[in-house]
């Protein structure tokens, strides 16, 4: 009987260390302990709307970066025209 309750406690001290670790991990990302999300700032150089054939040839739209070409959240893109003249590629 004497084990079985050791091995509770042991047990039980894991699982609290591990929920107050997490929670400490969220405070430092900024979703927990009375936070906010903030979303990255703009990409510095503007962005642009880019299309291009994905799986099964399906057309996509993505927002990229001009200064790195990579893609950013499509947010960044919202309210400019759907034209793709920044990338060069195949167009459709």
């Amino acid at each position: 009987m004497r084990l079985i309750q050791t091995d509770n406690a042991v047990a039980t001290g894991i699982a609290v260390a591990g929920v107050a670790a997490a929670a400490g991990a969220a405070a430092n990302n900024g979703y927990g302990g009375g936070g906010y999300y903030r979303p990255p700032p703009p990409p510095a150089y503007g962005v642009a709307w880019d299309q291009f054939y994905g799986q099964n040839y399906r057309l996509i739209w993505r927002c990229r970066d001009r200064a790195t070409g990579r893609f950013v959240d499509d947010f960044y893109c919202n309210g400019m025209p759907m034209i793709d003249t920044a990338w060069p590629g195949w167009s459709a």
